[in-house]
């Protein structure tokens, strides 16, 4: 099949995008771009072009080739960066390697790198990328992980990791969708092996290790490591800070909720709380749960496992007089709310309050047993 690099060569597809760049600030429509320019498979190119403009946000350089689906599944630098030291070695293979975001990462921390992709498409991508980051250590192998020809020309890779393809439009994710199948891979591959999976399925009944990896406080990742790659059986990283922690079965304790909150609210970060060891952080912080996500002190406590700190300025009933009143006597303008609400509702909730405001501070509504106005540390 010809890609889009047999049919035009790179400097017509810059030149495109520049123009394509042009006509996007100018204003101009998707329909009235392609028919301007007037190029095979221009939709590709305009794709790219559209990319490219969001690259940044996942810490990637914007001259790269990937269309927007490319861009949405591939590995965020920094999650990259610290899954290679992980996994560094001297041999690594990586099965489906897409447009070589990842495999780029591996490169840079081992010898050689076995870049594995079934779609040609996304294989011609990875190499033209690869030129581009001028890395040269890389092999590239275009076949189905799963063959027993590909499986014998990188059996010397130290380590094999696999990052499957999900279905994007899928609703619950589910083990039995991914690409390879990692029930497949794992008879493939034996020993040895990392594996993504998406971090919203649960009941995972392997004999691995679940890392729940955040970036920024959000849920980025989850990675099962196989063989002697295991570390534990449950471990949750917070990015940037690279802390970690592994799953010591602390149970949940049971608390008297009367006199809570205290005087500090702590959001413990989404990679603790998915993995379930936020009653752990509880006892490693000597701080007491209101809810599994949301823990208390009297005293200021610092940890890489809070996504956010809070003062608490005041708690009230729970009614709408209540905290209004709270609000306006903390000379509060602005609120976040913080408990559970539906996306659709978020604004009329908070113009419902903000409407009797006039302060010019911020404050976060919690909901529990009771309300608590909090401000942010």
């Amino acid at each position: 099949m010809a890609t889009l690099f047999d049919i035009h060569p790179k400097k017509r597809i810059e030149t495109a995008i520049k123009k394509i760049n042009i006509m996007l600030e100018a204003g101009a429509y998707k329909t009235a771009i392609i028919e301007q320019l007037e190029m095979e498979m221009i939709e590709e190119i305009y794709d790219i072009a559209l990319a490219r403009r969001k690259a940044k946000s996942k810490g990637l350089p914007d001259n790269l080739y990937f269309n927007q689906a490319d861009l949405r599944f591939a590995t965020p630098k920094i999650v990259g960066d610290y899954r290679a030291k992980r996994l560094k070695c001297d041999a690594i293979a990586e099965l489906g390697c897409s447009v070589g975001m990842q495999a780029f990462e591996f490169a840079r921390k081992c010898k050689k790198v076995y870049a594995v992709e079934i779609d040609e498409r996304k294989m011609r991508y990875c190499i033209e990328n690869a030129k581009i980051l001028d890395i040269h250590n890389v092999e590239f192998i275009l076949g189905d992980a799963l063959d027993d020809k590909i499986i014998q020309k990188i059996k010397d890779a130290d380590i094999f990791f696999c990052d499957p393809e999900r279905l994007a439009e899928e609703k619950e994710r589910k083990a039995e969708t991914i690409s390879p199948n990692p029930e497949l891979l794992l008879k493939k591959y034996g020993k040895n092996i990392a594996i993504e999976f998406p971090p919203q399925i649960s009941g995972i009944k392997f004999d691995c290790e679940k890392e729940y990896l955040s970036v920024e406080g959000h849920l980025n990742r989850l990675t099962l490591y196989f063989g002697s790659l295991k570390k534990t059986d449950v471990s949750a990283v917070v990015l940037p800070s690279g802390a970690r922690m592994e799953n010591d079965n602390t149970k949940e304790p049971v608390v008297n909720k009367k006199n809570l909150p205290m005087k500090y609210l702590y959001e413990v970060d989404s990679a603790v709380v998915k993995a379930g060891m936020s009653a752990q952080l509880a006892k490693i912080t000597k701080t007491i749960p209101i809810e599994y996500s949301v823990l208390t002190s009297d005293e200021l406590v610092e940890s890489p496992f809070f996504r956010n700190s809070f003062a608490v300025l005041d708690v009230v009933h729970h009614d709408f007089e209540s905290i209004v009143k709270s609000l306006q006597k903390n000379k509060i303008g602005r609120i976040l709310i913080r408990y559970k609400i539906l996306p659709q509702d978020y604004w009329t909730e908070r113009t419902r309050y903000e409407q009797h405001l006039k302060g010019d501070k911020t404050a976060h509504l919690f909901i529990f047993e009771k309300a608590v106005v909090a401000e942010k540390i």
